[in-house]
């Protein structure tokens, strides 16, 4: 009888552990650190899977704080949201003619001020993305941000640092639970980050 007991827990053990290294395998490991991954992060936006390096959320958010330090430009950033599979930068050029980039032009001129949470050097607006969802995103893309996420309950952006700005978006994303196949942070010129779908 205890053979048979001692049988049945192996078993169910063999299989607790296939069914866990068969969920972590279609998850992914992150390439730093070998924790479950819930990421991918590339260099460019709509980047090929090969380039994508899935991450955990902690070393994504030091990927990206290395990567917003080291940005030189300006960038709005719409805080993520569910229901989209990427969290992008555009380049503004890629949408000079769109709403957002023009107000962007504004947003960003003669601006000098210091990040609205430490003081320090600020090349981020931070906007919440309240009313935010898959249906609307061209909205807010072609009317910009006057028409649509400050009409939908949402406080004007406010400027901040590389560090606060990454803390921003990754509280967000611990606190949504959220998943993204593909982010990528600001690299050169002004432009914005935005949850989207390609």
């Amino acid at each position: 009888m205890n053979s048979l007991l001692i049988a049945v827990a192996g078993i169910a053990i063999v299989v607790a552990l296939l069914g866990y290294l068969r969920w972590r395998q279609s998850h992914g490991s992150c390439a730093n650190c070998g924790s479950p991954s819930k990421f991918g992060y590339s260099h460019e936006p709509e980047s090929k899977a090969e380039d994508i390096v899935k991450l955990c959320l902690t070393c994504l958010a030091a990927k990206m704080k290395d990567a917003y330090e080291r940005y030189e430009g300006r960038a709005l950033v719409i805080q993520p949201t569910a229901g989209f599979p990427c969290y992008v930068y555009q380049a503004s050029g890629k949408w000079a003619d769109s709403g957002i980039a023009k107000e962007l032009d504004s947003m960003f001129s003669g601006t000098d001020k210091g990040c609205n949470r430490c003081g320090s050097k600020a090349h981020y607006f931070w906007v919440t993305s309240n009313g935010l969802n898959a249906s609307n995103l061209e909205d807010v893309l072609s009317y910009g941000l006057q028409e649509t996420l400050l009409r939908w309950g949402n406080a004007r952006p406010v400027p901040l640092c590389a560090g606060c700005c990454v803390e921003s978006v990754t509280k967000t994303i611990a606190d949504r639970d959220l998943r993204f196949l593909e982010v990528c942070s600001p690299r050169f010129g002004d432009g914005f980050v935005v949850p989207i779908g390609y």
